[in-house]
C-alpha cells in the first residue's frame, strides 16, 4: 500500500473513530433490541477496495438500504450516519459505501465503473440474507444508482430514492457557464481522447463547487457525447417505485429537476415527488425532515 492510500485510510479510520465515539453505539431500538454498525471493506469484481459503514438492525426486515453519495462526497459525510442509524432502528439494514472516486482529488475513473461499486454493495447485502435492497443516491450518486440499475436490469431492487438529484450533467454545466464554455472543456477532451492522452488531467471549474482535477476520460463520462450518465434515459428502464426529494433552497441544481425526473419515471412505476421547504443540498439541520420522508414511503413500499 502506497503512503497516500495509507494516509487516505488512516484519516477516515481517525474521522469514523470520532463520529463514533460521540454516537451511542450500540444502541437500543424502540422495541428494545439492539442496533450496532461496523466498517467494513469491500472488494470489487475488478478489484477495487471500497470502505463503508454497515449498520445493523436487530431484527432486520426482508429489504435493506444502500446509501451512495455524490461527486466528492464519501459513506461518513452529510447526513448518512443519522439516516442510517435511524433505518436500522426502523429495521433496515443499511450499508453506506465509498465509491471508487471518493472524497476530493484528481479524478482518473470513468463514471460507468460506479456499476461495479454498487454491485460489489449489493452482493455484500444478499450475503447478510437480504433478497430485496433499496438503492439510495445522494446528488451525483442519483446519476450512479440509475446507471447501474439501467445496465444491471436488477431484478432485487425494491425502490429507488433520489435524493438533490442534479440532473443531466451536461447541462448542470450549461447552466454554470453557458452552452458555448461547457461545449468547449467537452471539446478539449475530446481532443485528447483522439490523440490517445484520455488519462491527461485537466483543470475543471465547477462554478460554486471549485476547481478539481479530472483526465479526460473522467470528464467524456460524464459530460461527453456519448456518456451513460444521463438520468432522465436511464430512469426509463426503472421498474421499481422511485421517491424524488428535493430542498427548495438548494443553490446546486436547477429548480425543476425533480419535477422532470419524475416525468422521466415510466409509465406504471409509481412515483412520488417530496420537496423540503428551507432544506439546501445537503439536508443541513433537515436531517429528521429527510428522515421521516424517506423512511415513511419505505415502510409503504418496502416493508
Amino acid at each position: 500500500m502506497s503512503a497516500l492510500r495509507r494516509l487516505l485510510l488512516h484519516s477516515t479510520l481517525l474521522l469514523w473513530a470520532a463520529w463514533a465515539l460521540a454516537q451511542p453505539l450500540p444502541s437500543r431500538n424502540s422495541t428494545g433490541g439492539v442496533c450496532s454498525s461496523e466498517l467494513v471493506t469491500l472488494r470489487t469484481t475488478d478489484g477495487v477496495r471500497l470502505q463503508g459503514l454497515i449498520f445493523r438492525a436487530s431484527k432486520p426486515r426482508a429489504s435493506a438500504l444502500l446509501l451512495v453519495h455524490g461527486y466528492a462526497g464519501n459513506f461518513y459525510e452529510a447526513y448518512f450516519p443519522k439516516l442510517a442509524d435511524a433505518a436500522a432502528h426502523a429495521g433496515y439494514d443499511t450499508l453506506a459505501l465509498n465509491m471508487r472516486d471518493h472524497d476530493a482529488g484528481p479524478k482518473g475513473y470513468s463514471f460507468t465503473d460506479n456499476q461495479a461499486d454498487i454491485a460489489a454493495g449489493a452482493a455484500y447485502l444478499r450475503e447478510l440474507g437480504h433478497k430485496r435492497f433499496v438503492l439510495l443516491g445522494q446528488s451525483m450518486g442519483t446519476n450512479r444508482v440509475l446507471y447501474y440499475q439501467a445496465v444491471s436490469g436488477d431484478p432485487d431492487i425494491a425502490a429507488t430514492v433520489l435524493v438533490s438529484g442534479p440532473g443531466d450533467l451536461f447541462e448542470w454545466n450549461v447552466w454554470q457557464f453557458g452552452k458555448e464554455k461547457a461545449q468547449a472543456t467537452v471539446d478539449e477532451a475530446l481532443k485528447l481522447e483522439r490523440a490517445s492522452r484520455e488519462q491527461e488531467l485537466m483543470l475543471i471549474d465547477l462554478g460554486p463547487i471549485g476547481k478539481a482535477l479530472y483526465t479526460a476520460r473522467y470528464l467524456l463520462s460524464l459530460r461527453g457525447p456519448d456518456r451513460r450518465s444521463n438520468p432522465y434515459q436511464n430512469l426509463a428502464k426503472v421498474k421499481n417505485p422511485v421517491l424524488i426529494v428535493q430542498g427548495t433552497v438548494d443553490k446546486l441544481v436547477q429548480k425543476d429537476v425533480g419535477k422532470r425526473l419524475q416525468m422521466a419515471v415510466p409509465a406504471g412505476s409509481a412515483s412520488a415527488f417530496v420537496s423540503i421547504e428551507g432544506a439546501g443540498h445537503g439536508f443541513e439541520n433537515y436531517e429528521s425532515v429527510l428522515r421521516d420522508k424517506v423512511l415513511g414511503w419505505l415502510n409503504t413500499v418496502a416493508p
